[in-house]
């Protein structure tokens, strides 16, 4: 079963889509990306000069007859392309509750999910600590998969570094990866996540997706007790302007700080808000960050 934002006009919609990686990949299955095959009648690539052995029916002709020299079309072979999403369910994924941040993460996790299996790739989706598909195939299977991943329970804590690696068992072949998160987790974490993907030569796309209080935490006059999602810490606070300033600045260090590993580990970085409008989200912004088209 899809989420009841899903209506028809919504998966018509995404049926049009496309995930799009910055590389080829050799794929397992006939798909609709270029992968680093090299094959013959399927779309065209290049060319190269012809050498004793090739089969002359191979021969361009009609280069031959402009240059006087014998070249080989070459061709790139439509391959499936291997997708894992991978979610994060920590703490502060699910509070407060009305950020409905694991809720957004779950659609998007479907919509890319049933993208993918639209154009013929194959599809993991891990949700840390908690849940690991099978390697699904095909259209059909996306309705069990929303299933269970709709009825997952999450926020329990759990070992960044084994889940990761646990999630990446599942991987068969380079392909794409987009890791779902809040980063709401201090920034030593990032290469005990990262790393064990760069070594399996994914293209990594971190979707970084934010609920309204994670921004904007505080209201104005309010005193309140902090408590940390993750750890349980309780801290007074109460409400300044100069609070409410140091706080705006220590999240947009935080962001940057992210942002600048990414962008040194060749990781896509893409922010995302909780409260947009879904469709708007997938239909529109996704497609302007280059992640679908």
């Amino acid at each position: 079963m899809l989420p009841e934002s899903f209506t028809p006009s919504l998966l018509r919609q995404l049926e049009l889509l496309k995930i799009r990686t910055r590389r080829a990949f050799l794929g397992a299955r006939q798909g609709i990306h270029v992968s680093k095959k090299r094959g013959f009648g399927i779309e065209f690539s290049d060319y190269r000069h012809y050498e004793l052995g090739d089969n002359p029916r191979d021969i361009d002709w009609n280069v031959y007859a402009r240059s006087d020299r014998l070249y080989i079309k070459r061709f790139q072979e439509e391959q499936d392309l291997s997708i894992l999403v991978v979610l994060d369910t920590s703490a502060s994924m699910i509070n407060p509750d009305e950020d409905l941040k694991w809720s957004r993460a779950l659609e998007i996790a479907i919509a890319l999910s049933y993208i993918a299996l639209m154009q013929q790739d194959s599809v993991t989706v891990s949700a840390l600590g908690n849940f690991l598909s099978p390697i699904c195939h095909g259209a059909r299977s996306i309705h069990a998969l929303s299933q269970q991943l709709l009825d997952l329970e999450v926020g329990a804590q759990f070992d960044f570094s084994k889940e990761i690696l646990r999630s990446l068992s599942r991987v068969k072949y380079p392909g794409i990866c987009i890791f779902v998160s809040d980063f709401l987790l201090p920034l030593e974490q990032l290469p005990k996540i990262f790393n064990p993907m760069r070594a399996m030569n994914l293209d990594i796309v971190a979707l970084h997706l934010l609920g309204a209080h994670d921004i904007k935490p505080f209201r104005t006059g309010e005193s309140a007790i902090a408590v940390d999602a993750e750890t349980g810490q309780e801290a007074p606070i109460e409400y300044s302007q100069d609070i409410a300033q140091r706080y705006t600045q220590m999240l947009e260090k935080h962001i940057l700080s992210i942002k600048d590993y990414l962008a040194s580990a060749s990781i896509g970085y893409l922010p995302a808000r909780a409260d947009s409008e879904l469709s708007d989200f997938l239909l529109t912004q996704l497609p302007r960050t280059g992640l679908v088209e």
